[in-house]
């Protein structure tokens, strides 16, 4: 949703390359696994957001996609939010003794989640490849 990127240079435009090299560092965070989090901002007047946001009854995203709003990108970290020590063993324990199928359900980027759930003992060495 980003078209420009705020940089040591001012706000410059955000090439497709560029992009591409933000979404793989997104994408090696969330794999290590950490939760990540990326910030961006967009301008606007405050009697235009009244219009389009408040007294429209518009959601955020049908507001942006018919304003073309494009964000500028500030910057993306990862915070590491570990297991509690013995999540391991209980799914373990459930799987082998209450014969359970674990699933696990999160909001969190594909990559975190996959390698949270196998930190956990819910995907196999042969599932994480998948």
């Amino acid at each position: 949703m980003c078209s420009s990127i705020q940089s040591s240079n001012g706000i410059v435009q955000l090439s497709p390359d560029l992009a591409e090299e933000i979404r793989k560092e997104v994408d090696s965070m969330a794999s290590k696994p950490l939760r990540v989090i990326s910030f961006a901002y967009f301008e606007m007047e405050e009697d235009q957001w009244n219009v389009q946001f408040e007294e429209a009854g518009k959601d955020f995203e049908q507001a942006l996609d018919e304003n073309n709003i494009q964000f500028t990108f500030i910057g993306a970290f990862g915070l590491k939010d570990p297991l509690r020590s013995n999540v391991k063993s209980v799914v373990n324990a459930v799987k082998q003794k209450g014969r359970v199928n674990v699933r696990m359900i999160s909001g969190d980027h594909y990559e975190t989640a996959k390698r949270v759930a196998y930190k956990a003992g819910i995907l196999s060495d042969a599932d994480l490849q998948n």
